[in-house]
Parts: C-alpha cells; sequence; structure tokens
C-alpha cells in the first residue's frame, strides 16, 4: 500500500469524509459514541448518515491525521465494548483543505443536503444528525432551503 501524505496545516478548516468498513449501517444506532468519541474537538458543520458521514473541523494544535485517527480509536474501542469485535473504519479518509469562504458555504451546503442526496429524506429539515438546524436557527438558511433541487458541484469524497 502506497504511503498516503497529508498536507500538515494548522489553523485551517478541513472537510472530511470517514467511511464504515463494507458500509457498514452502524452510526445512527450509536449516535452517543459518535459524539463522546469526538473528545472535545469542535465541528463546524456535520452529518452522520448510516454508513458515513462529513464534518467540517477546524485544525489548531493537532494535525488532521491525528484528530481523525483518535476519533476513529475511540469510536472503535467503545462500539467494540458495546457491541462486540470487528473493524469498524474504512482505511483512511477524504480530506479537503477549506480555502476561503465560498469553499466553506458549498461544503456546508453539501452537508446539510447529503441526507437528501443519499434518499433519507426530502426535505433536509426532517433529518436530526446535521447542523442544518444549527444554521437555521443562526439565520443562514430559510425553512423551505434544499426542497428543491440544488445542484453543488465538486469532490466531496464519496
Amino acid at each position: 500500500m502506497k504511503t498516503l501524505r497529508r498536507f500538515d496545516l494548522r489553523e485551517v478548516s478541513y472537510f472530511i469524509t470517514v467511511v464504515a468498513r463494507d458500509r457498514q449501517e452502524l452510526l445512527l444506532d450509536n449516535i452517543d459514541i459518535y459524539w463522546e468519541s469526538w473528545d472535545g474537538t469542535s465541528l463546524a458543520a456535520w452529518v452522520i448518515l448510516p454508513d458515513h458521514f462529513h464534518a467540517i473541523l477546524n485544525v489548531n494544535e493537532k494535525s488532521i491525521s491525528e484528530i481523525v485517527h483518535r476519533f476513529k480509536v475511540k469510536y472503535s474501542i467503545r462500539y467494540r465494548y458495546r457491541n462486540g469485535s470487528g473493524k469498524i473504519w474504512q482505511n483512511r479518509f477524504w480530506d479537503h483543505i477549506l480555502r476561503n469562504q465560498d469553499d466553506m458555504n458549498r461544503h456546508i451546503d453539501y452537508i446539510d443536503l447529503n441526507p437528501v442526496k443519499h434518499g433519507l429524506v426530502s426535505d433536509p429539515f426532517l433529518y436530526d444528525h446535521s447542523s442544518l438546524h444549527k444554521y437555521h436557527e443562526d439565520g443562514y438558511y430559510q425553512r423551505d432551503w434544499g426542497v428543491k433541487e440544488i445542484n453543488i458541484e465538486g469532490e466531496f469524497g464519496e
């Protein structure tokens, strides 16, 4: 296997995609483990789907690789304690350094529309496990956002 080299930048925001091994649908049934495993890491945006998640996080003292590795290890330990043994995550993860506010906004829109994209709901406001509700409360989205078709261009690691 090739060694994957990542940029190790600090004081930036990253968009990440992390996928469960073999697309196991284990995240929503263990949502408490998901939140406990971040260990104080602040997420600017998130969506948790049955078999993968997307998030935007700010990197300060630790590298993105360290942060995601720690999350995966903590989640795996807690999950195995509750549900038994086995590999939980696919190797590696997708990351993208957010370059400016437009890039950030596009990725937040992608995150908040993801449950619609995957056919889980027809209205993103009906999905509980995303940051959409936080952004709506803060005035960034109107209630009818995402109900009509919205096209978001780009690579998102799926």
